[in-house]
């Protein structure tokens, strides 16, 4: 709980930052419109945050065995060679998001406005990308050591930058310019560069209990990496199957038309309150199996996963029944259309039954990452989202004529089935023999 609580508030502020932009530009006109643009950005944003977190995962799962291992030097050796690779990575993605990926939103199946729009927040949040990787390099560092509450009060920063730039430059409120869909892109970007800033504020008065060395002096150590890379890309790959997911199911959405898709997008933003707990509880069961199982503590390992699934079980459980009972309330905070509302609420009636499986899936292959075991994890992913939710949706949406309703159960319906299989390979007690 000591370590879970904070990246819970750290979350919290994320989502309000979220659903916030999301009523500001549901109550932009035409709100379809901008929407469908943030969503398709959002998205794209999106397809590369998984060889970041992979990379930022491995780093975890390493630093954190050093430090159960009491070996801090090599632990802030690790966290040097992670900055640099991230920020070596992050350019090239910078580069394509702003020059190419502009282009890639046609062929998911927008057309007119949506595509202009959507341009102009593509390049404004990929053009500041390289400081969205080292912002989420010095949280998993920090996280690894056992330091969640710095990580919370950098963005409680971040969050609320975002926020205050986004009615600034959305509306065109203090003298700014009304930048509607690009404002709020501008904003999310630049609240990466203030929360960098204030990192290194912290480091250079020696307030962080572990962070990189910038020397020229430090060497760039090829072996750590290749461990980082070797731990990083399964389970990079295993969160790009999500995004691989979403970009099939945008196209599946989007041939219903622009209201279902925005009210797809309203739900995932509600969607996203229930991520809170199963995120906080997987970067617990992350850090402290790997911290458990450096100190030879096995048994201590299983417990602490198991401990924050079923905590993550109770919270995530509310948060379901609150889908469930009262969805077209919540739909209703985020825009005024009926359509979208309407949509937007059975969306959140189906899924509200699959966040407590959800969550546990979550917690479990978050503690069985956090001690270096990615690469089940990300094989019981792939036949999950890729295999088998996306032929069980087409086949109820499309071929059984269920429209959105059938692609929504057919999400839901697979999210159990997953965290099942997930829980047999966690009892299984392989991830505990892995050496980082």
């Amino acid at each position: 709980m000591t370590l879970a609580l904070p990246v819970l508030v750290s979350n919290i502020l994320f989502t309000f930052q979220i659903i916030t932009d999301t009523i500001m530009l549901g109550r932009y006109p035409p709100a379809d419109i901008s929407l469908s643009a943030v969503g398709l950005g959002f998205t794209l944003y999106h397809m590369f945050f998984p060889l970041t977190m992979g990379l930022v995962t491995g780093t975890i799962a390493i630093i954190a065995r050093r430090w159960g291992e009491k070996n801090y030097d090599e632990a802030g050796k690790v966290a040097t060679d992670s900055v640099i690779t991230l920020a070596l990575i992050s350019i090239p993605i910078a580069l394509f998001g702003v020059f190419i990926a502009p282009h890639v939103i046609y062929h998911l199946g927008a057309r007119g406005m949506v595509i202009t729009e959507g341009t102009k927040y593509i390049q404004a949040i990929f053009a500041f990308y390289p400081f969205t990787a080292l912002v989420l390099v010095y949280h998993g560092i920090l996280r690894a050591a056992g330091d969640t509450k710095t990580p919370m009060y950098v963005d409680v920063i971040l969050n609320v930058y975002n926020v205050l730039m986004n009615y600034i430059l959305i509306f065109g409120k203090f003298g700014f310019p009304e930048l509607g869909v690009l404002g709020a892109g501008i904003a999310t970007g630049t609240s990466y560069v203030i929360a960098f800033a204030v990192y290194m504020l912290l480091q250079a008065g020696n307030k962080l209990i572990i962070h990189p060395v910038y020397s020229r002096n430090v060497k760039y150590r090829l072996d750590t990496v290749k461990k980082i890379f070797k731990i990083g890309i399964p389970a990079g790959i295993d969160m790009g199957m999500w995004s691989v997911s979403s970009l099939v199911f945008t196209v599946m959405i989007l041939h219903f038309g622009t209201v279902g898709y925005s009210a797809y997008q309203i739900g995932l933003r509600a969607e996203s309150v229930a991520y809170m707990p199963a995120f906080a509880f997987g970067i617990a069961a992350t850090t402290l199996s790997g911290q458990c199982l450096g100190a030879k503590k096995e048994e201590w390992a299983k417990k602490v996963v198991l401990a924050s699934t079923y905590l993550c079980l109770l919270f995530m459980t509310v948060v379901g029944a609150m889908f469930i009972l009262v969805p077209d309330y919540i739909a209703m905070v985020f825009t005024g259309d009926k359509g979208v509302v309407t949509l937007a609420a059975l969306y959140l009636l189906i899924i509200g039954f699959s966040e407590p499986a959800l969550g546990a899936f979550f917690t479990l292959s978050s503690g069985m990452r956090g001690a270096g075991y990615t690469k089940v994890p990300m094989l019981v992913n792939f036949m999950g989202l890729i295999v088998i939710r996306l032929s069980l949706s087409y086949t109820l949406g499309f071929l059984l004529g269920m429209g959105l309703f059938g692609i929504w159960l057919g999400m839901a319906a697979e999210t159990f089935l997953r965290s099942i299989v997930i829980y047999a390979v966690f009892i299984k007690g392989r991830w505990m023999q892995v050496k980082v």
